[in-house]
């Protein structure tokens, strides 16, 4: 059992185990504690986006999870009636996850939460990542050159004391390190109250001869979501104003809504969990305090509208799984890791705009608590197109920009902006070039690049990777140099979470001094 571990997560959700996947894939000793005895039972997160994919995709558990997809949503129904035997429905139009073959090598898959968490569990611990549930957090500490934590092993019912290089907080909206590193948060806050309750039931997922994705019932103001093997989730609002409380949900309360919700006072079902959970908004005022970093619902919140939340935090662990990395390793500066913040809260707070736009648009601000809304984007814009304003980057003119979405269809190249995927032929086999690259570093030259590819034999850019396109790689599409707006001699720097960190749009008169020049400058070992 690892003692001494690089990093300590705090919660063993969606986040925390994202993140502890990619930092053990990288060989950075890590622990998670999560105060439950296991993964979710809940799965209010489903849609993995397809840049989250490319995560996974990258992070080896691509194939597991279409292994055990929950369902097809393309082949089910939302459908809207007064309850489950009311003849009189209407069918709505299902949202899913563009189709982007030409912006990425990887589709959307829709896995619930308790069926995604037990694979990001066992792939990470394969990696030796040590995940102890029934452990909680008790008390935190910053210190010279770490973090200091007391947790409580409920179990074994004894305490302990670890020490930990690196803290990340994925303990979600409800948990307590934010607050104990005294880090405000800001935004319109909760917006409803809701009771997810998972039941067992002899319900028929059919629905007037259709698969049922999703049922609105306004009998009780509420959904209906079936899955596999006969269990269903029920999603009902109540009103603390009202005094209505998550104690009121009782078995024989839960089993009275779900009867009116079927329309039918004969159904049988069961519960087998009753949780409450507030949709909010705001975001944390910083992701960092010293060693101690927010990802997840413990930096942002966001509604459910667009299915952003989750897929942001995956793309936290991501930015911050790989500069860690570099720094445990003295292959960058300490100040790479002041990066987090400064790329990932200016895209939550654009990627919170639009889910609450995309809720103001859908069901209005009755309340009018909400802000003005801002105009909304296509969802690849938002997954794929968000641009960092500053950070692990060389600017091409010098300065830095604010936060903004660019089209992925027509990408700009620019430093801070993800990197076009581009479909390529190597060594035999039809393949992408994020697959080539495979978290790595690379410098992306064209087939006029000699000079390029010399300087990054001599670049210090250690484990990184070289690709000549059009010499190494055959570009399937022949999108070089369009799609990174450099010439057939210019250069490309790209990050290992797939973002643009520098570029030369053409040749340069000294490119071994001007690349070492720019990989000083975006790890940090130069200022």
């Amino acid at each position: 059992m690892v003692s001494d571990p690089a990093v300590l997560i705090v919660c063993g959700g969606l986040t925390g185990l994202t993140a502890a996947l990619l930092l053990a894939k990288r060989g950075v000793r890590c622990v998670v504690v999560e105060r439950h005895p296991g993964t979710s039972m809940q799965y209010k997160f489903a849609g993995i986006s397809p840049r989250s994919m490319e995560i996974y995709r990258e992070a080896g558990v691509e194939q597991d999870i279409r292994a055990r997809v929950t369902r097809d949503q393309k082949a089910g129904g939302i459908a809207r009636m007064k309850h489950l035997s009311d003849p009189q429905l209407t069918w709505g139009r299902l949202r899913a996850w563009p189709e982007t073959p030409d912006i990425s090598p990887v589709t959307a898959a829709t896995l619930d939460q308790d069926q995604l968490e037990p694979i990001l569990q066992a792939h990470a611990a394969s990696f030796g990542a040590d995940i102890r549930f029934n452990t909680e957090l008790l008390a935190l500490e910053q210190v010279a050159d770490g973090m200091r934590v007391r947790l409580r092993n409920h179990a074994a019912a004894q305490n302990d004391t670890l020490e930990a290089a690196y803290l990340i907080a994925a303990d979600g909206a409800h948990g307590t390190v934010r607050d104990q590193l005294g880090i405000g948060r800001h935004g319109v806050g909760v917006l409803q109250h809701w009771m997810n309750v998972i039941f067992e039931t002899d319900l028929e997922a059919v629905l007037a001869g259709r698969p049922l994705t999703a049922a609105f019932l306004t009998d009780i103001n509420g959904t209906f979501v079936p899955r596999e093997g006969g269990r269903w989730l029920m999603a009902v609002p109540y009103a603390p104003e009202r005094g209505e409380r998550p104690e009121d949900f009782t078995d024989a309360h839960c089993l009275a809504l779900i009867r009116k919700g079927a329309g039918r006072a004969e159904v049988s079902a069961s519960v087998v969990d009753a949780r409450a959970w507030t949709p909010a908004a705001s975001i944390a005022d910083r992701y960092r305090e010293g060693r101690a970093f927010l990802m997840g619902d413990a930096a942002h919140l966001m509604p459910p509208t667009g299915g952003f939340g989750g897929n942001t935090g995956i793309h936290d662990a991501h930015n911050l799984a790989w500069k860690l990395d570099m720094v445990l390793r003295g292959a960058a500066g300490l100040a790479l890791l002041d990066t987090y913040d400064t790329e990932r809260r200016p895209v939550a707070e654009r990627t919170l705009a639009q889910a609450l736009a995309r809720l103001q648009t859908w069901f209005g601000d009755p309340a009018k608590t909400l802000p003005p809304t801002e105009p909304i984007i296509d969802d690849e814009q938002v997954i794929f197109g968000y641009v960092y304003p500053a950070g692990a980057l060389m600017p091409d003119d010098g300065t830095s920009a604010g936060a903004a979405f660019e089209n992925p269809h027509r990408p700009s190249g620019r430093p801070g902006s993800r990197a076009a995927n581009l479909a390529v032929h190597h060594a035999g086999t039809h393949t992408s070039l994020y697959d080539l690259c495979d978290g790595h570093w690379a410098l992306l030259t064209g087939p006029q690049g000699q000079a390029w590819c010399a300087a990054a034999a001599q670049s210090g850019l250690g484990g990184g990777r070289t690709f000549r396109v059009g010499v190494d790689v055959a570009d399937v599409n022949g999108r070089w140099p369009d799609a990174y707006g450099v010439s057939m001699d210019g250069a490309v720097l790209m990050r290992p979470d797939h973002v643009i960190a520098w570029r030369a749009r053409g040749p340069a008169k000294a490119p071994q001094a001007a690349l070492r020049a720019a990989i000083g400058r975006v790890t940090f070992l130069t200022s």
